[in-house]
This record gives C-alpha cells, structure tokens and sequence, in this order.
C-alpha cells in the first residue's frame, strides 16, 4: 500500500522531533534490510551500512512499497538528524540539537516470540506452515536468508542506545544461511521434519556482510541451531506443532 510510506516516514519524523523536545539523548529506529539492496550488487561483494542503499523508486515502481517506505524513512530520520546517507554532518545546527539517532537493518527475526499471546506477525505463522510441510516443500530453494535472533536484535538495540559513540545504520543479522542449511538445521531439531529434495546444481554465494559496525556493539549473537531449537520449543508451547525434539 503506497500510504505506508508516509505512515513510517512521518512517524520516524515524529518520534525524533518528541525526543528533540524531550531532551531524550538517543533514538534507535527499527528499519529493515530491504533498505540496503543496491540494484546489481553481488552477493560475493561485502554489504556496508553507509554505502549500500537501496533505490526507493526503483522500489515503488516495483509495488514494494514497504521497502521503500523503510529506505525512505531511514533517509529522512537522518536528514532530521543534520546527516546524510554516509551519516556524515552535513547540516551542522540541525545536528547540534538532535538526538544521536541509530538505526537497526534486520531481514528474518526468528526465535522466540517475545510478547505474550497467539503466535503474529508473518515470519512465525510462514515457519509453522514450513515444518508443517505446507509450505517450501517442493525443492530446496537454491537461495539464502538472513537471520537474526529475536531476542539478539533486541540486545543490539539495547547497545546502541547505551553506547554513546553508536551512530547511523547498523545490520541486525547474524549472517544469510543457505536454505539447505536452515532446513537441515529444522530437520536436526525436529525429526518429525523432512526437508525436500535438493536443488539442482551449484548452491548460489549467500549475502556477504561487513560487520564491523555490528560487532562494534558488543553484543554476542546465538548460532542458529540455538535460535532454530529454540523457536519451535516456542511453537511447540503454544500447541501450533507437534513431534518431538531431538
């Protein structure tokens, strides 16, 4: 939906602005990945937070709308802030009375869910149909997907807004697991799992990251078994799977 551009990109104007007025030191913005898809970039080539954006016309020209109102949210936050998309002052008066601004890049946030009630959201329900069999269950897509814990990415939000020298945009992404990799993962931990047959051919390159902002945090992240075991204990809880963990 095209309005959710404007929703998000006013709302970050807004919280900025509250804080601004507040004298709240530091705000952490949760965007996404989508925001950092320059059209053609390799895989093989390492992502950097400051140098890779996305095109929002290009997006919305795409009816991806919801990236789009991300890359553009991101770019007006910093704007509100005096910076640019390096995060590099470039409106110095505007800069000296706003409040540190960070923002959070995530793609998949898998894990437990966090807050009490029925499983929501996209990302849960569409994992509960995969081990399910109901979804993905064809050929292993020959792809990647990165992933971070729930409970991680709330961590490094926690950092940046303790750590006074965090600035700009940061991945919240443990890394891109091949598909391969995160089924057999499922398949260990659920044996009531099968994942289906492989692709053909060469596994494609997963998304590179540099990750020196990232790890700049200090906040160490959960391997994916841990998250994977983790996540369907959860789903298991809540009666929405059955079976037995290995």
């Amino acid at each position: 939906d095209p309005s959710t551009i404007d929703f998000m990109v006013n709302n970050a104007q807004a919280t900025i602005q509250a804080a601004k007025r507040q004298k709240v030191s530091c705000v952490v913005l949760t965007s996404s990945g989508g925001s950092t898809n320059p059209s053609d970039h390799p895989n093989e080539v390492p992502k950097k937070e400051h140098e890779h954006w996305s095109d929002p016309e290009s997006q919305k020209q795409r009816g991806r709308f919801s990236p789009a109102a991300k890359t553009l949210m991101e770019i007006h936050a910093l704007a509100a802030v005096g910076r640019n998309q390096a995060n590099q002052i470039v409106q110095p008066e505007k800069a000296k009375d706003a409040p540190r601004l960070c923002i959070m890049n995530p793609n998949l946030i898998l894990g437990p869910q966090l807050h009490p009630g029925p499983i929501s959201g996209n990302s849960l329900p569409w994992i509960v149909r995969i081990l399910k069999g109901e979804a993905m269950n064809e050929t292993i897509p020959n792809d990647s997907m990165s992933i971070i814990d729930v409970r991680d990415l709330a961590l490094l939000h926690v950092a940046c807004f303790e750590n006074k020298d965090a600035s700009g945009r940061y991945f919240g992404v443990d890394k891109s697991y091949p598909w391969e990799e995160i089924l057999t993962v499922f398949e260990d931990a659920l044996p009531s799992y099968e994942k289906p047959p492989r692709f053909e051919g060469v596994q494609h390159t997963p998304t590179q990251f540099d990750f020196t902002r990232r790890d700049s945090l200090g906040v160490k992240l959960r391997p994916l078994k841990e998250t994977m075991g983790d996540l369907i204990a959860f789903l298991q809880s809540k009666g929405v799977l059955i079976g037995e963990r290995s």
